[in-house]
């Protein structure tokens, strides 16, 4: 079954839209700000490629609170929510889709969601502050090097992060996380680059 396919089943089974191309320029630019500038479009990760990502993660998710970064409509959101991670927040730049993706947390229906705290926040990634513990970041190429450079250096100020895993889907900018000491590629999937920071 083709990605596509695949999505639309996966919002028809639960109830919620996340099957879509959004182009954020198009969307709310002037919410987004100066960070639109190296903003990516809104596609939503394959189900099958975003439960291998977070089937390759090294750390139990019992032990970590799991952040998408760029959630779009929440589909890794919903995803990681029915595993036992002790939080799962999902954050994104533009308001209209943050909006969208609270709506489908809230419709959603036929999974049981392991995760008791999950939320979606409007905010930029280049100066979001990270939860304490350790920490799973899940990204689907949302911006380039000049954003991902700020929201890494603001990922290492998280309080109490003994370990952090960076799922990495269409690894666009890797070269600006192995630019940064301490990041090791653990697997390599394909399609998308599991990173591990031990401190």
């Amino acid at each position: 079954m083709s990605g596509r396919r695949a999505g639309q089943r996966f919002d028809a089974e639960h109830g919620v839209t996340t099957e879509a191309l959004v182009f954020l320029g198009e969307l709310d630019p002037d919410a987004i700000g100066p960070s639109l500038e190296f903003a990516t479009h809104y596609e939503p990760t394959p189900v099958a490629e975003a439960e291998a990502l977070l089937d390759a993660s090294p750390l139990r998710p019992q032990r970590a609170t799991f952040v998408d970064v760029g959630a779009g409509m929440g589909r890794v959101v919903l995803l990681a929510a029915r595993r036992p991670f002790r939080r799962v927040v999902g954050i994104e730049i533009s308001p209209a889709l943050a909006e969208i993706a609270r709506d489908n947390l809230a419709s959603a229906h036929g999974a049981e969601r392991a995760a008791k705290d999950v939320r979606v926040v409007a905010a930029d990634a280049a100066s979001f502050a990270f939860p304490r513990g350790d920490l799973v970041v899940y990204l689907y190429n949302p911006f380039r090097a000049p954003v991902l450079e700020r929201m890494l250096a603001n990922l290492l100020a998280a309080d109490g992060a003994r370990e952090i895993v960076l799922l990495y889907h269409t690894a666009v900018e890797h070269e600006t996380i192995e630019g940064v000491d301490g990041f090791e590629v653990v697997a390599d999937l394909g399609f998308g680059l599991v990173y591990r920071l031990r401190r």
